[in-house]
């Protein structure tokens, strides 16, 4: 009996003994378990991490263990970061593990690179964005992507800049300066020239001609186009260029000769226009400038350096507005006016001429208005009760004031047969109205020969208007 319970004893400390080995085993695997999980839960992270740093744009979409990890970490951050590497650097660099510090160096050369990589890119996309858009529509991004080039150069960029070499900053050596346009596509029919910045030395003082810096333009077209080469101060001004590219190969060069006698700078930007894609930017047909507003101010070239040179002879064409009827031009107030006259320097100041006799029988300098009158208004129409009104035109103005005075004055001499007499002097400016129908064109000549402080040139005023259309009853 006793033996008996002596073995059964034995047997259930034996079963004790093995319950705890199971226990113990049990308590190893699931540790191990545990372990490997985490560890998987630590390389999933690691592999979330990385998956953040060279594919921002993958946060949040990896899945397996570490999925909750990742949404986490993609809501907590900042949504303007979400495509910047720099943030996502600084974010990683809190991580205290043993290849943290590793890792974070790693990443901070990927993150400060990537902006510039892909400022890079993106510079160039628009770039290539803008060139497409900027002949019909120039905008601020336009101009960023035009690339200034300067001496010996070329370019069939539509729409480039000409630049003295040192520009911004003046230059002043003695220099021969040559930048070519070449024309590709078929389809532009004309440059236009913006002159941004324009400074160099002016005409002869006596001659008026440009002795010492000036532009000279070429084209691969047989006529003129009203100026041959152009100097002095003329910032603010523009120019048309017909140009041909059908005839294969056509170019337009542009050359500045410059001297030491003075400081130089210039920036000109060269828009080629495309005639089929943009009509509505296309000059008309022999127009040296093209102003497209229902007003607006025209001034000769060269008027702020104070001489305009000899040997012009260009057209200036407004385009005409809808419901418009006249174009009144008035010289600028406070402006001066000096345009050679028969009468030369003896001509008081303030006082306008018109007309063939004062203005191109002896000298042949002269602002061309076609139609040009002195505007009877309204008021006077009424006046007479709205019957015919006698008003004499002339298309030639000159002296010392843009006067529609002038006509009136001219239109009595003739009619007292003395042209050439003594005149009252009392033309002192006033406007000139034209209902000249058909294309708005003002056209300045000069002849041979310029004086400075006496040949100034001009600044006026243009306005389109739509009231004061009864010139039926205006004889001319």
């Amino acid at each position: 009996m006793f033996s008996r319970s002596r073995r059964l004893s034995t047997e259930a400390l034996n079963m004790i003994r093995i319950n705890k080995c199971t226990l113990v085993l049990v308590m190893v695997m699931c540790s191990c378990c545990v372990t490997s999980i985490k560890l998987d839960e630590l390389k999933n992270d690691k592999n979330l991490l990385y998956q953040n740093l060279f594919k921002p744009d993958q946060l949040g979409k990896t899945g397996g263990g570490g999925s909750s990890v990742a949404s986490t970490r993609a809501a907590s951050r900042p949504a303007s970061g979400d495509r910047d590497g720099a943030p996502m650097a600084k974010h990683v660099v809190n991580k205290s593990s043993a290849d943290g510090e590793e890792t974070s160096k790693t990443r901070a050369v990927p993150a400060d690179a990537q902006p510039s990589a892909l400022k890079s890119t993106m510079s160039e996309k628009r770039a290539d964005k803008c060139k497409e858009k900027c002949p019909a529509n120039i905008k601020e991004c336009c101009r960023n992507a035009i690339a200034e080039k300067s001496c010996h150069n070329a370019t069939d960029d539509p729409v480039s800049y000409f630049v003295n070499p040192s520009y911004p900053n003046e230059d002043w050596d003695s220099s021969f300066c040559d930048f070519r346009v070449d024309i590709k596509n078929r389809n532009v029919c004309q440059l236009r020239l913006d002159l941004e910045e324009f400074s160099l030395r002016g005409p002869h003082k006596y001659l008026g001609s440009c002795r010492q810096d000036r532009l000279i333009i070429s084209t691969t077209l047989p006529n003129g186009i009203g100026i041959t080469e152009l100097c002095g101060n003329n910032t603010g001004q523009h120019l048309y260029f017909p140009v041909d590219p059908k005839a294969g190969g056509s170019s337009v060069a542009l050359m500045m000769m410059t001297s030491q006698s003075s400081r130089y700078s210039w920036k000109v930007r060269i828009t080629q226009i495309d005639c089929l894609a943009d009509p509505q930017a296309v000059a008309p047909t022999g127009c040296l400038q093209y102003h497209t507003s229902l007003s607006g101010t025209i001034q000769s070239f060269n008027y702020a350096g104070g001489m305009y040179q000899s040997g012009l002879d260009y057209a200036v064409c407004i385009k005409r507005s809808v419901n418009t009827c006249r174009v009144e031009f008035q010289q600028v107030p406070g402006s001066t006016f000096g345009i050679n006259s028969m009468e030369g320097p003896s001509l008081e100041e303030g006082i306008g001429r018109a007309g063939e006799v004062s203005c191109d029988l002896v000298t042949h300098d002269y602002l061309h208005i076609p139609g040009g009158m002195l505007d009877i208004g309204e008021e006077i129409l009424a006046a007479t009760g709205n019957v015919e009104v006698y008003t004499p035109t002339a298309e030639k103005f000159c002296g010392r004031s843009l006067s529609g005075l002038a006509i009136q004055e001219f239109a009595e001499k003739i009619k007292v047969n003395d042209p050439l007499g003594a005149q009252d002097n009392n033309t002192i400016a006033t406007p000139v109205t034209s209902y000249a129908s058909g294309p708005i064109i003002v056209r300045f000549h000069t002849d041979s020969v310029t004086v400075r402080e006496r040949d100034i040139g001009f600044s006026i005023a243009y306005q389109q208007l739509g009231t004061g259309c009864n010139k039926n009853k205006i004889r001319r």
